[in-house]
């Protein structure tokens, strides 16, 4: 018996170019100046934001090529760690906080796209399973 596809390429296609388009945004906004005083968010909103955007970029990317999920993980933990060395050449400040709360985001997002797989996978199997 074949297996389904759990999404098909169109779909794929479309997670992988979301990734990547929030990947730019997030670089773009992550390395804008913030000018002294403005904009500045208190710092537990600051960490919540950085999980938020990360789990962003990275969820549509497990969810397209889970079978990658370790060079995934590995390279945007690396990316949040390389934005956060360089953010001060654009001034902003680099923190370690930041950088964990980055890693946190990629991390957390890996099980939610398993279960988003996984029930994908089983609405599938059970449409193919009523047409047959």
């Amino acid at each position: 018996m074949i297996k389904p596809p759990v999404i098909s390429e169109r779909q794929r296609r479309i997670a992988l170019v979301l990734s990547v388009v929030l990947l730019v945004v997030v670089t773009v906004l992550l390395l804008m100046p913030v000018p002294e005083g403005e904009g500045r968010l208190p710092q537990h909103v600051d960490k919540i934001v950085h999980f938020a955007v990360f789990f962003s970029v990275a969820m549509p990317a497990y969810v397209a090529r889970l079978r990658f999920w370790p060079v995934i993980l590995t390279g945007l933990i690396a990316y949040g760690g390389a934005v956060e060395l360089i953010q001060p050449h654009f001034g902003r400040s680099a923190e370690f906080g930041d950088f964990i709360a980055n890693s946190l985001g990629v991390i957390a997002a890996l099980p939610c796209a398993v279960w988003f797989r996984r029930r994908s996978e089983a609405r599938k199997l059970a449409q193919n399973n009523r047409s047959q």
